[in-house]
């Protein structure tokens, strides 16, 4: 892949990450970004570009994605901001991505061009049998999961090589507020995913051929499938705080436990475990302690 690969949405966290695994393997980025994120870090560094627009305009759009060898589509209003709004919401979730497809089709481009949707657009699942496959129906229940099944519905009648990913919560190693309410009941099926292999995933869905066409389920495996009061009773555990404060949805959310057989057979991304996940919080807290 000697073209840049482009990653809209690309100057923040995650957009970070995979722009220096791409960059530790020689590989040229394109960052397209609004104006008015922070870009420290990327502009003027090798093999660095950066296109600052809105994904919402087509023109700059058109730009960012002229040349590229792939396109890791991250751009996207996320709760609870997406739900404020929800003009706002599908004026960039959807028709943002109708303008990438668009540009790709107009410049005859056969990059891949991976779109990062959420296991939220099969709604509540928790009278279902597990694991959630992806032929489950899918049944928004906030506008942010109908925004990315919209956005779904535009790439599979396009005919550009998509790649869908389907992501669980992510697990991300950091010490953190909790959420509040957590988006799931005490008892509800959760299965999360470890944040760098959701990053993983994604750099491998540009990068193999066996990935174009596909939907998949990303989520942690075996090791990360507990309940929600698991999740919720360790993470206030590894913070040394009273469990008590948590407090849980009184109805289930849109978490479960999911079928990843496929893309973990394609893509190769679980690789940390939910003990290593707990490791890691560990270390991260004792640090604070000793400092």
């Amino acid at each position: 892949m000697s073209n840049p690969v482009l990653i809209t949405g690309g100057a923040g966290s995650v957009g970070r990450q995979l722009a220096a695994m791409f960059l530790a393997e020689g590989r040229p980025v394109r960052i397209f970004d609004l104006p008015f994120m922070d870009f420290t870090g990327l502009e003027g560094e090798p093999n660095v570009e950066v296109v600052k627009g809105d994904i919402t305009d087509s023109e700059s759009v058109s730009e960012a994605v002229h040349n590229v060898g792939g396109i890791l589509h991250l751009a996207a209003l996320l709760p609870p901001a997406s739900e404020r709004d929800r003009d706002k919401t599908f004026a960039v979730n959807v028709e943002g991505t109708r303008n990438i497809v668009d540009a790709l089709t107009t410049q005859a481009s056969k990059a891949p061009l991976v779109f990062t949707s959420s296991i939220s657009t099969y709604g509540d699942t928790s009278n279902e049998s597990d694991p959630i496959s992806i032929n489950q129906p899918q049944n928004a229940i906030d506008i942010y999961a109908d925004s990315k099944i919209a956005g779904e519905k535009i790439l599979i009648g396009s005919g550009v090589n998509f790649v869908i990913l389907r992501i669980a919560s992510i697990a991300v190693p950091a010490f953190l507020e909790p959420p509040e309410p957590w988006p799931f009941t005490s008892a509800q099926r959760v299965e999360m995913v470890h944040r760098d292999d959701v990053a993983d995933a994604i750099k491998s869905s540009v990068e193999n051929p066996e990935a174009v066409g596909n939907i998949f389920n990303i989520a942690g495996g075996s090791t990360w499938r507990l309940t929600g009061k698991d999740y919720v009773e360790d993470f206030f555990n590894f913070m040394g705080a009273p469990v008590g404060m948590a407090v849980y949805r009184e109805e289930p959310g849109w978490n479960d436990w999911y079928d990843t057989t496929e893309s973990q057979k394609i893509l190769k991304y679980q690789n940390r475990s939910y003990d290593f996940y707990s490791g890691e919080m560990k270390s991260i807290v004792e640090a604070m302690m000793a400092e």
